[in-house]
């Protein structure tokens, strides 16, 4: 499993709007309504972003456009069929603010529930959005978290700490509800993150064949926080608690300059 970042200044958006509409090129006439349906450069730019993130990962595979399908569940999760001699693929996408990110496996080992495979990422800006204060922030989701959950926010005196474990939380559920492809069919409830101990129940138990690693990501003074989860098997050892891992950044996690990436795609994809 990979996870590839791009990330640029959310206040700056308009200093790539020229490689944006270049970019716009690469795309087919119904991609490129998909992204440019947002009134918003940086919801254009974010969307673009992650159109070209599944195409430069599927141009590293081998896999050449014209043997390449894309589509969505009835719940709206994306995924890519191809044809020829292709290992499977199975992604997800997730952006905030000024990052947009994709979670990809490919090979034998990706199961079940092909061709949207159990796989989803989620990545969030530590910052408390604007006209909000950090109990509002917790005060809109209160009824999507556990008891327990509420308390280990609440907890710190460090503002820095409360936003950690707030958005770690938060995440690891978005990315576990988009790995099942459920959408809002999922209790939220019945994820319980303890962060200081890294380790997650589902429904109070064990959540067999899963895997759950967290990572961060800095652009300047922006730091995200971010969780990938995975089906790895229903014969994973059922013993002790299921740990959430923290990977530091390395091969399988790659960040790029939205703007350098652009150029690459604009070489590499035409």
């Amino acid at each position: 499993m990979q996870v590839w970042v791009t990330t640029f200044d959310p206040e700056a958006a308009s200093s790539l709007e020229g490689l944006y509409l270049q970019a716009l090129g690469l795309l087919n006439e119904e991609t490129k309504k998909q992204v440019t349906r947002y009134y918003q450069l940086i919801d254009r730019l974010r969307t673009l972003l992650g159109k070209l993130l599944i195409r430069m990962v599927l141009k590293q595979k081998g896999i050449p456009l014209n043997s390449m399908s894309f589509g969505s569940t009835p719940e709206r999760k994306p995924y890519v069929t191809t044809n020829g001699p292709h290992e499977p693929i199975g992604y997800n996408i997730t952006h905030d603010s000024g990052l947009v990110a994709v979670a990809f496996q490919s090979g034998p080992d990706l199961y079940p529930d092909a061709p949207a495979y159990r796989i989803g990422v989620d990545a969030m800006l530590l910052q408390v959005p604007d006209r909000l204060t950090f109990g509002d922030l917790v005060e809109s989701v209160g009824s999507q978290l556990t008891p327990f959950e509420e308390q280990l926010i609440r907890e710190p005196t460090d503002t820095d700490e409360k936003l950690r474990r707030f958005y770690l939380v938060w995440t690891l559920k978005e990315a576990y509800s988009k790995a099942l492809g459920i959408g809002l069919g999922l209790d939220f409830k019945e994820i319980e993150y303890d962060v200081p101990r890294d380790v997650v129940r589902i429904s109070g138990s064990r959540p067999v064949g899963w895997k759950f690693i967290r990572f961060e990501v800095r652009r300047g003074q922006d730091e995200y926080v971010g969780v990938v989860v995975r089906y790895v098997g229903a014969d994973d050892d059922a013993r002790g608690e299921c740990i959430v891992e923290h990977r530091p950044a390395g091969d399988w996690l790659k960040e790029l300059d939205a703007g350098a990436f652009i150029r690459q795609c604009l070489v590499e994809l035409k």
